[in-house]
Order: structure tokens, then C-alpha cells, then sequence
């Protein structure tokens, strides 16, 4: 030992494996740290991956489908069914917000929108293809391995005949409106305008007065209004254009917005409103058998067109259908309808 410093004196080449660490260091690596293992932290510092739940995947599933275009007609489709689902979960399952259903969940679903809420299979299945639409998106960008409609079949619809409104139904409709006031002219130009176009009562409320041709008796449907994108010409007849040109007057005097149809105070109508507004006319009416809708007048028109005409073809265009599929479901011969042309063929003269 050396007498100046009393350090044992270090070897030439000999390794120093004490290090100089300050005592108040030391104090600071409790027993918990130095007993951490590396790949323990390691671990630690990885990002752990986010949980996903069902508003998180629908609020992706929206933004993709607000990016690609989606008509506003749609996306409120996808809001509306969505809203019921959640409705449901909320009902009958806790934590709405921490998991995604599986395909016991949607068997639930089917089975209280069945027997508790009583809708219509095809009303059921509306809902189920709109959600069922979300999950196999995830699917295919592998946000999702298996979607839970996996073997969940959709409802089987009876076909039915679609209801047609007659023409002394039609009379009924028109004489409870009263065109000397302003509520009166604008539901019986709604209804005419309907029945003469067949458009959907979305794309109605969507037209605007810029739109309207009067001289040659048109409307466009422009593509952001249409349900299919494609924008398309529609027509109407003489009595159309004839409240046409008397409720045109009082909207250029008073109308506060674009839009074809307003309400009393000059703002666009809902088309929600104008279901309404039409179902009461029809209860007013007294008509029975019947469901007074929209979509009735649009059955009406289509059935009249393709009875008048026999092309399925320009009528597709006019319906805005894309496949004449649809066409096909919309122009539905009542029996009364097969008899007649029976008898012409039998009747030929060959």
C-alpha cells in the first residue's frame, strides 16, 4: 500500500471496475428498477395499439366514404342506421363504447327489430345492408379479419304488388286543395309534380326554380341530387306547369332560398315535412287501401308509364335506375292488368 495516498497501487493493464458514482445517485436506483428487466422496457416504450370500437370504425368507415364521393342522400342513410344499431346496443348491451359486435349481436338485432319493433323484413334488411356495408369495408383495408354478418343471412321479403293510386283516388287528392291560398297551390303542385315525374321526394325538395324549363315542360335532376349520381331530365304535363306558373309569381315575390318547394315563410321544405304533408292530404281525402306517400306517386307514375307506353327503357331513365332490375320491381301487372293483355293475344287474328 502506498504510504502517500493509502491506495493499493493499479497493475500496468489491469481493467478499473469501480466507478466514482455519487452516493445520491445510488440512492435513487431503488429495487424495483435494477430488478426491471431490458426487454421489460423496452416493451414500455412501444405504443400500444389502439382499441377499436364501433364509433371509431364507423367514423373512419364515414370519412372514406365522404372522401369517394358519397351522395348527402346516402351518408345521411348511413347516419340514420347507424343511430339505430347504436340505439339497440345501448339497450341491451353495457360498455356500447369498448367493443365491436359480433355475429351473435346481429342475430339479437335482427330478432328485436322482428318481434319487439315489429318492421317490415325488407325495412330489416335496409338497415342490416347498410351496416353490413361498414364491416366488409374494414375488411377489405384489413382493418378487420372477419365481419360479423359472417353467415348471417338477410330476411327473406314476400313479393308483393305495389300500390297504384287510381284516378278517381287522384280527383279526391286534388279537390282538398284549396288553390286560393298558398299551402293549398304548393301541395297540389307537389303532388302533380310527383305523379307527372316520378322523381324521389329527396330529389324533389332538391330541384331548384333555375331548374325548371316551363316552355318545354322540363326539370333537371342534378347528379349531387340524384341517388345514383347521374344527373337526368325529367318531364312534366299541362297542369303542372299551369300551377307551375301561378306558384313561380308568388316565389319570386317571396321565396328566401333556391329550392323549388318552400314553406310560408320562403324556406326550402324537408322532405320529411312533405311526407307528412301528403299523408295528411290522404287521411283528409278519406282514402282507404292505399298508402298516400311519395312513394306511391312514384309506383303510380311508373306503373301508368310503362302501361301507356310498354318501354321499360326510357322509363329507367326517367326513374334513375341504374339496372333494369329495379325497373322491373317497380312496374308490377296486377292481375286485372295480366287478364288484358291475355285477351289481346288471344284475340290477335292469327
Amino acid at each position: 500500500m502506498s504510504s502517500s495516498n493509502g491506495k493499493t497501487p493499479q497493475k500496468r493493464g489491469q481493467r478499473k471496475n469501480n466507478l466514482d458514482i455519487p452516493q445520491r445517485l445510488l440512492d435513487r436506483l431503488t429495487p424495483s428498477v435494477l430488478e426491471t428487466p431490458r426487454s421489460t422496457l423496452q416493451e414500455a416504450e412501444k405504443p400500444r395499439p389502439e382499441t377499436l370500437t364501433l364509433d371509431k370504425l364507423f367514423n373512419r368507415y364515414y370519412a372514406a366514404r365522404q372522401a369517394a364521393g358519397a351522395a348527402e342522400r346516402t351518408l345521411e342513410d348511413y347516419r340514420k342506421h347507424m343511430n339505430w344499431f347504436r340505439r339497440f346496443l345501448a339497450n341491451e348491451y353495457s360498455g356500447l363504447d369498448n367493443f365491436v359486435p359480433n355475429r351473435d349481436v346481429i342475430r339479437v338485432w335482427i330478432s328485436s327489430m322482428l318481434t319487439v319493433q315489429r318492421l317490415k323484413p325488407s325495412t330489416i334488411n335496409i338497415r342490416l345492408r347498410t351496416v353490413k356495408a361498414m364491416f366488409n369495408w374494414a375488411i377489405s383495408e384489413r382493418i378487420i379479419k372477419e365481419s360479423p354478418f359472417e353467415n348471417v343471412e338477410l330476411l327473406k321479403v314476400p313479393e308483393e304488388d305495389f300500390q297504384v293510386i287510381s284516378k278517381a283516388q287522384e280527383r279526391k287528392l286534388f279537390n282538398c286543395c284549396e288553390l286560393t291560398t298558398f299551402l293549398g297551390l304548393r301541395d297540389a303542385l307537389l303532388m302533380s309534380f310527383l305523379l307527372d315525374t316520378g322523381v324521389r321526394i329527396g330529389e324533389c325538395m332538391r330541384i331548384f326554380v333555375e331548374e325548371i324549363d316551363l316552355q318545354n315542360r322540363s326539370a333537371s335532376v342534378r347528379a349531387e341530387s340524384a341517388k345514383n349520381r347521374k344527373a337526368r331530365t325529367v318531364y312534366f304535363g299541362v297542369r303542372t306547369q299551369e300551377l307551375l306558373v301561378i306558384y313561380l309569381a308568388w316565389h319570386e315575390m317571396n321565396g328566401q332560398a333556391p329550392n323549388l318547394f318552400l314553406n310560408e315563410y320562403g324556406q326550402p321544405l324537408d322532405k320529411n315535412w312533405a311526407t307528412r304533408c301528403i299523408s295528411y292530404i290522404g287521411k283528409k281525402a278519406k282514402i282507404t287501401g292505399v298508402r298516400i306517400s311519395p312513394h306511391t306517386f312514384r309506383h303510380t307514375f311508373a306503373t301508368r308509364y310503362i302501361k301507356a307506353t310498354g318501354d321499360p327503357f326510357s322509363l329507367r331513365r326517367l326513374l334513375g335506375h341504374s339496372s333494369m332490375e329495379m325497373v322491373n320491381r317497380y312496374v308490377n301487372q296486377d292481375v286485372a292488368d295480366v287478364r288484358e293483355q291475355y285477351e289481346k293475344f288471344m284475340n290477335r287474328g292469327d
